[in-house]
């Protein structure tokens, strides 16, 4: 006779808390595993592709020199970090599997309160100060290891704004390029600062004052 294997039992609060700080902690010091390509890997794949239309386009322009060796640079970049990230197990992946998600065990309720810690929203708390602090290192490290490949993209689109500029006329490309840089680095800075905020506001769990107790022994 075949018998049907239990459900598993659903996580306690606390221990869905403990399993999510678990989650996060081990993103936080190895990245999550990456399934088929990578952001970085087609982010280089595109670097090449645009770097060889750029010839085409500034073909005997004057100043063709100028943003063929933007874009060169640009792909150089991209192909160089993506091998960088490959030793250093730093590729981005377009997404996340289920079991490494820290919040994927978490309740609704545990899901929102996280978030607003994380955001800085509310003030952290002693329980779930562990997930929140290894939250934002992941975060952290995330927004490290993206920097290289974006800088290289974002210079192979300039020097494919730049040839469009000089091949048509039309600078509104470049300068919209330009715009965007200025706002991504504005922005980065504003969430860096957001996160040592909340970071330093968090609990400190070697006092005994604000370390968690667990249940009297009877």
């Amino acid at each position: 006779m075949t018998t049907t294997p239990s459900a598993v039992p659903a996580l306690t609060p606390d221990a869905a808390l403990l399993e999510a700080s678990r989650r996060a902690e081990r993103l936080a010091e190895h990245g999550p595993t990456v399934h088929g390509p990578s952001v970085t890997g087609v982010l280089a794949v595109l670097a090449v592709l645009m770097t060889l239309v750029v010839p085409v386009i500034v073909f005997g322009e004057r100043w063709w020199i100028g943003p063929v060796a933007v874009a060169v640079s640009g792909m150089v970049l991209a192909v160089r970090n993506w091998f960088v990230a490959r030793r250093r197990h730093t590729l981005q992946p377009f997404w996340i599997a289920t079991g490494e998600r820290p919040f994927a065990v978490l309740d609704r309720g545990q899901r929102q309160r996280a978030w607003r810690q994380i955001n800085g929203r509310a003030p952290g708390s002693s329980d779930s100060a562990p997930l929140v602090r290894a939250f934002l290192v992941w975060q952290e490290r995330s927004s490290r290891a993206a920097v290289p490949g974006l800088v290289a993209f974002g210079t192979v689109l300039v020097g494919s704004a730049w040839a469009l500029a000089l091949s048509s006329g039309d600078v509104w490309l470049l300068v919209l390029l330009l715009v965007v840089a200025v706002l991504v680095t504005v922005m980065s800075g504003i969430e860096a600062r957001r996160r040592e905020r909340v970071r330093r506001s968090l609990p400190d769990l070697s006092s005994p004052s604000t370390a968690p107790t667990g249940s009297p022994i009877a």
